[in-house]
């Protein structure tokens, strides 16, 4: 497919993205919210967040831990959520919000890819080895092959060069990929840029474009006062990226974000023209945590996801 016809693509919006877990609050938030989710849209994707970096002095080790809370978001939920609602996926978010958790390793590629496929292979296996207890396919709670669905790179802040973090991320999603006991959980990978590391996740998709599925770009980072000006970002990204397919909308519902400066009902409207012009394919909301926590901008738990999906049925 031409490079052109990429950028021209249309495009249906087809997917929806929540991250969660990337806060212990509010306490009443203890599953899935399932009242989310539109099944009538082709994919509904939780993002769990995140498995994040062990540190050394400042530099990332490889070494990946969890950090969402288990209890709440567990195998055994995740099962039952992907058995009832059949347009769910569930991601793993790999990085971390904040300039304490940057990309910066410690060690050279092949180390730091080694370390890094083994921890994140493990974060992975504690959810799929709940499957095994099941050897009757009968009383299975997930009629489905895995889990857990794929990952998501996801360092806010990159202390090197872009040429360094394409090496060894590509590294590692080419590894994860092919490695036999993880490739049936790694149907999706996506990355999220921000206008602050743009030139290094950039770098990242041109490098290892047939390895990336989506591009969760967060708007919400930069100033963008009305629909038209984020338009016109979207279109500009669509061109550097060289693919319209790919490209999601990234909203923030976090209040603690000082640089959430995209207007709301700009954001909104933007995604309403986008999808009007079919060149929308989705769209992603940081975070649940938040929206579940009623505020004078939202009065409702996930009002903003209803009304962003919303646009999706009007199409």
């Amino acid at each position: 497919m031409s490079h052109s016809h990429l950028i021209n693509a249309v495009v249906n919006p087809i997917i929806f993205r929540e991250y969660i877990g990337v806060k212990d609050l509010p306490a009443s938030l203890v599953d899935f919210p399932v009242e989310i989710i539109n099944d009538s849209i082709q994919q509904f994707h939780f993002i769990l967040g995140f498995g994040r970096e062990d540190y050394e002095n400042g530099k990332g080790s490889g070494n990946f831990h969890r950090t969402w809370n288990i209890d709440r978001f567990s195998p055994a939920k995740v099962a039952k959520l992907k058995k009832e609602h059949k347009n769910v996926k569930v991601i793993i978010s790999i990085g971390g919000q904040g300039n304490k958790y940057p990309f910066d390793p410690k060690d050279a590629l092949d180390l730091w890819v080694t370390k890094a496929e083994d921890s994140i292979k493990e974060l992975i296996q504690d959810y799929e080895k709940y499957l095994k207890e099941f050897s009757d396919s009968a009383n299975c709670p997930c009629p489905c092959d895995n889990i857990i669905d794929g990952i998501d790179i996801n360092y806010e802040y990159v202390n090197t060069d872009k040429e360094t973090f394409s090496t060894y991320i590509g590294s590692l999603i080419q590894k994860l990929k092919k490695d036999c006991n993880l490739s049936k959980f790694m149907n999706v990978v996506s990355i999220a840029p921000n206008v602050h590391v743009e030139t290094q996740y950039r770098q990242l998709y041109l490098d290892y474009k047939n390895h990336i599925d989506w591009i969760d770009y967060k708007f919400y980072d930069q100033a963008l006062p009305n629909a038209d000006e984020f338009v016109t970002l979207y279109s500009n990204l669509v061109i550097a990226y060289g693919t319209r397919a790919k490209l999601l909308a990234g909203v923030s519902t976090d209040p603690e974000i000082p640089n959430t400066k995209i207007n709301r009902d700009a954001f909104v409207a933007g995604c309403k023209s986008l999808i009007g012009e079919k060149s929308l394919p989705g769209i992603f909301v940081w975070n649940a945590n938040n929206s579940a926590s009623p505020n004078i901008i939202d009065p409702n738990p996930y009002l903003l996801e209803r009304v962003l999906q919303n646009l999706y049925a009007a199409e």
